[in-house]
């Protein structure tokens, strides 16, 4: 016989829940909006760090992504295929590759952007600053907090 286990329902877990609930509804929304221009979000996210960051490394932009560090690779192989990035040799390391875009790459990229900038006016709509500064701090310290007990996990394993 199974034993049905209860969550508390304390404002701990439904602030949890609200967050969990927040990001994918913003996830399929950009989802949904990246589509109608032909782009995943995985593709978005390199776009957008490229623009914002020309000449990073493979490495560097596997760890900024949200993408597994494995489909990277695989990931930037069809966007220089379809000719939207560029890899160009690195000015102090003859091994490695500088990523950036290409012309073609920077307009998709501006326009990702852009449904990007939509979105989170969207979701940032009626707050104050002060608001929105005091979320970023509450989200800073919920994010070292498990960046800790990740490390600490990790390193226990």
């Amino acid at each position: 016989m199974s034993r049905q286990v209860r969550v508390p329902q304390d404002d701990a877990v439904r602030s949890w829940l609200s967050v969990v609930r927040t990001y994918h509804l913003c996830s399929e929304l950009i989802s949904l909006r990246l589509a109608e221009l032909g782009v995943k979000t995985s593709e978005h996210e390199v776009l957008i760090n490229l623009q914002r960051d020309p000449g990073l490394s493979q490495q560097a932009l596997a760890h900024r992504c949200f993408t597994a560090k494995s489909h990277i690779s695989a990931l930037l192989s069809d966007l220089e295929r379809r000719q939207l990035i560029a890899r160009e040799p690195h000015p102090t390391d003859g091994r490695a590759k500088c990523l950036a875009l290409t012309g073609e790459g920077a307009q998709l990229a501006y326009k990702c952007a852009m449904v990007q900038t939509e979105v989170v006016a969207l979701m940032t709509a009626g707050f104050a600053p002060a608001e929105l500064q005091g979320l970023q701090a509450q989200m800073g310290q919920v994010s070292s907090r498990l960046e800790a007990a990740l490390t600490q996990a990790r390193s226990a394993g």
